[in-house]
């Protein structure tokens, strides 16, 4: 080949590459109309760097791979639809044999993320994870798409508690919403009737009232569960909770060691006297202690003779066990006709009540409910009482 012909190939050459160039740099500036071309859907991140190299990246589970990186733009483009179509494959396949509880948790981690330093935002993801754990109880190994509307409302009719089904509704509204990609085009919970609890309020337990329920229970060890709630104001999850070690009936303090609260461990805590600590995880205050009221004190006695402090107060009793028994409670008194509409958490409020009308201030007991402040108390859980509105008439008389 002569010299000419050489020299006229390499100044051809030179003329193509600075036409790509100058084409480049004019498609840049009217806004990247030739990179628009080269982006397929599906796709996050390409891009031409500074030094001249071509980068793509693609979104697999909610996070950026790397694909390529090299100065052949074609190169890079091709690597790019390559790693898209080996990503629909995959996703295809796995579409087909998902589970819900897959989707639930793929769910849970991308769209549904706490706030930065928001309380708020990190109880309400605490409150979809007991959620998202009801979801796969009731639903097991249901594929995403197998799920039926009439599935959901089956099960959701076949729940008992009005609170929980209602979380567990919003909780599938929200995940299936982005799910429509796998079912069909769209989400299947617009086909489901909307659940909304009736929240009721709840009230306080007049005398004859208590009296009556506590004749009626079968044995002492129920009676015993009853007068502990109604003079500790606990939730009903925490008396199982409680161990023997959390009672103090001697008159030198008690430290409790190896606490765990969500998970973490906690500071020692000091166990004054005549004090029961109370423990429970709905609150930032659950970990709380409340004296020993004097009614208490020969129940505790009884409960915790002979026995070793590792023991649970309570033995055996679980929440359901203690749940099924007031349920053979209201069937009873049905029958001997003295109903009494209650549920267990009228307990807690009769007790809230109860310390009103004995004189301690709400800005006392707080504390002892696991409250924050005191505007539970004052405006949810005491009620007006027959004793209160005596109180006023007195007083009105003294005005006279």
């Amino acid at each position: 080949m002569s010299l000419e012909k050489v020299v006229q190939q390499q100044s051809e050459q030179i003329s193509q590459l600075m036409a790509m160039l100058s084409a480049q740099q004019n498609a840049s500036q009217k806004g990247g109309a030739e990179m628009k071309f080269y982006v397929p859907k599906g796709c996050s991140f390409f891009q031409r760097k500074d030094d001249g190299r071509w980068v793509a990246r693609i979104m697999i589970d909610g996070k950026q791979q790397p694909v390529a990186c090299r100065r052949s733009k074609k190169y890079v483009y091709e690597q790019l639809m390559k790693a898209h179509r080996a990503k629909k494959k995959v996703r295809v396949k796995k579409d087909k044999e998902m589970r819900l509880f897959e989707w639930l948790d793929h769910w849970h981690a991308v769209f549904r993320k706490p706030k930065e330093g928001s309380e708020l935002s990190k109880n309400t993801i605490i409150m979809d994870l007991s959620m998202i754990r009801k979801i796969k109880i009731l639903f097991k190994n249901v594929k995403l798409k197998d799920l039926t509307a009439d599935m959901v409302q089956q099960k959701l009719y076949s729940m008992t508690q009005g609170r929980t089904c209602e979380g567990v509704y919003t909780i599938l509204k929200m995940a299936m919403s982005k799910a429509k990609d796998r079912t069909g085009g769209v989400s299947i919970m617009d086909m489901v009737e909307k659940v909304k609890h009736k929240r009721v309020r709840g009230r306080a337990l007049k005398k004859d009232e208590v009296d009556t329920i506590l004749r009626t229970l079968r044995n002492e060890s129920e009676r015993e569960i009853v007068r502990f709630y109604l003079l500790t104001g606990c939730r009903v999850s925490e008396l199982p909770a409680t161990k023997i070690e959390y009672v103090n009936l001697t008159n030198e303090p008690r430290i409790l060691t190896g606490l765990m609260y969500k998970n973490q461990p906690v500071p020692d805590m000091t166990l004054l006297p005549n004090e029961i600590f109370i423990y429970g995880t709905k609150t930032r205050l659950s970990l709380r202690t409340m004296p020993i009221m004097p009614p208490l004190k020969p129940i505790l006695k009884k409960l915790i003779k002979d026995k070793n402090e590792s023991e649970k107060l309570f033995g055996s009793y679980t929440t359901e066990v203690i749940r099924n028994f007031h349920d053979i409670l209201k069937v009873k008194l049905v029958e001997n006709k003295t109903p009494i509409k209650f549920t267990l958490k009228d307990y807690r409020h009769t007790c809230a009540t109860n310390f009103k009308d004995a004189g301690i201030p709400s800005s006392v007991y707080f504390r002892w409910f696991g409250w924050s402040d005191d505007t539970m108390a004052r405006k949810v859980y005491t009620h007006e009482t027959d004793y209160e509105k005596k109180l006023s008439q007195e007083w009105a008389e003294k005005f006279k």
